[in-house]
């Protein structure tokens, strides 16, 4: 019944990283919450055969529960011997102004990283077995960073008004709130220091936030990418094409920080929670950002998808490698900016990588060509066209790997590969849910799961990384 109080121990995480327990009968998910948790929750949602809660005291905590160092972390009272204190109906850490909204990013702060890293480990293994009916396959232990804050390379911050000034920072979870940040320790500090001073200057100029009830104002996002040599690009993300106060912002910034490699404008007209627009201005300096990954170089245009963890990256494709092994081919499919090819092209006669995006294609044949690899062809086309236009050589022994988007590939694609028959296919995943999937799919179709081995790309949130190797069987 919604507003009861009820006692409740945390049994497991979930999926999507809240708690889950267990009370009269019903499963109930409780976000902010750990394994071994006993807890005073409030139900805030009843359905028939599961409920929400929040939580509003915390009687004892899991042995795995640390205090969380960043201060826009959900924060609760825990019991003391004088009776509880009063939690913010709002969720977060009060202060002399009230309440604190929660920031909606790094949920997960609250645990400790090694009971992080065994969870996501769990998840993977628990996730195949019910979605994708794979029992008796084994997950390693997940691969976590030695050092796990700061490690972003991207942050792109939605720009507001709280009625007295502009704000920019990230969504309370759930809404479209502006928390405002004035620090996030998963960001470089340099990317941290340039925001804010964008920030200030456009306040101090006089430009209006782009408010989304109304369609009205100006700058809608503070983008920006580094990368581990300390250099970064900063992107406007604006409602309209023109930059009032321009000649005024932009030096300021240049001279400030050399770092910046590059200041741009992306203009965004529509009215939709889509971030990026079509159109592209230069304002100053180089349009890519340059990053290096162990012994390559990668040029990235501004609007490019790259992993935003760039250590863990290495790692991510160093499994990859390993599960390659090496060949005659190699198909990368959704490549990107060509990265997984590129890395594995020492290991192949060839390499080839298919992604609908041109822009990305070109920087994929940039970065072939900066790095002296010539065995790498990359075609601009969706990865069902691309498979459907052609056949099976049974003259070559040929290996896949697929890195697609959160949905996961979409059936043709998983057909297609079914037919194809490579020797060796190697599915890179962000989304247990839609790996589980589609690797039932593929069990189906002559393959058998060899190795899973989760990543942690994403340290102090419930996001996971999975590099799963499959053989033909027969």
């Amino acid at each position: 019944m919604p507003g009861s109080r009820v006692t409740l121990n945390i049994d497991r995480l979930s999926l999507g990283g809240e708690g889950v327990g267990r009370t009269g009968g019903m499963v109930v998910f409780v976000p902010y919450t750990a394994p071994g948790d006993t807890l005073e929750i409030e139900i805030t949602d009843s359905r028939k055969s599961f409920g929400r809660a929040r939580i509003t005291r915390i009687l004892k905590p899991s042995p795995d529960r640390i205090e969380a160092p960043c201060p826009y972390h959900f924060q609760v009272p825990r019991a003391e011997a004088t009776g509880p204190r009063p939690i913010s109906p709002l969720g977060a850490r009060g202060s002399a102004l009230g309440p604190r909204l929660a920031c909606g990013g790094c949920t997960w702060q609250h645990l400790t990283y090694p009971a992080q890293l065994k969870t996501k480990q769990e998840l993977v293994k628990e996730t195949l077995e019910r979605i994708g009916g794979l029992r008796g396959v084994t997950v390693k232990p997940t691969l976590g960073m030695q050092d796990p804050w700061r490690y972003r390379n991207k942050v792109q911050q939605p720009v507001g008004w709280d009625g007295k000034r502009l704000i920019s920072g990230f969504y309370a979870e759930g809404s479209h709130d502006i928390i405002p940040i004035e620090d996030c320790l998963v960001q470089p500090e340099l990317s941290v220091k340039i925001i804010n001073r964008a920030k200030a200057l456009l306040e101090e100029h006089g430009l209006r936030a782009y408010d989304p009830r109304r369609h009205q104002g100006w700058i809608r996002h503070l983008l920006l990418r580094s990368s581990q040599a300390g250099k970064a690009i900063l992107i406007f993300v604006t409602r309209s094409p023109e930059f009032p106060q321009e000649s005024k912002i932009i030096p300021v910034l240049m001279r400030e920080f050399p770092e910046l490699s590059g200041i741009h404008q992306n203009t965004q007209p529509a009215r939709t929670n889509v971030i990026l627009g079509r159109e592209w201005r230069r304002i100053y300096g180089q349009d890519y950002l340059e990053e290096r990954l162990g012994p390559l170089k990668f040029r990235l245009s501004s609007g490019a998808f790259f992993q935003v963890n760039s250590p863990q990256a290495e790692v991510l494709y160093n499994v990859v490698k390993t599960m390659a092994g090496s060949g005659d081919r190699l198909l990368d499919l959704y490549t990107g900016v060509g990265t997984i090819a590129l890395w594995l092209s020492d290991r192949f006669q060839e390499v080839g990588g298919v992604e609908e995006n041109p822009a990305a294609i070109r920087d994929a044949e940039t970065n072939a060509e900066i790095n002296n690899i010539d065995n790498a062809r990359f075609i601009a086309q969706s990865s069902e066209a691309f498979l459907g236009g052609i056949s099976r050589d049974t003259r070559h022994n040929l290996t896949v790997v697929v890195d697609p988007p959160r949905a996961g590939c979409t059936p043709a694609v998983l057909k297609s590969l079914a037919a194809l028959r490579p020797s060796s296919l190697i599915y890179v995943s962000c989304d247990p849910g839609t790996l589980a999937r589609d690797l039932a799919f593929l069990s189906k179709s002559g393959y058998r799961v060899l190795e899973v081995q989760p990543v942690d790309l994403f340290p102090h949130t419930p996001h996971i990384e999975t590099v799963v190797k499959l053989a033909r069987v027969g």
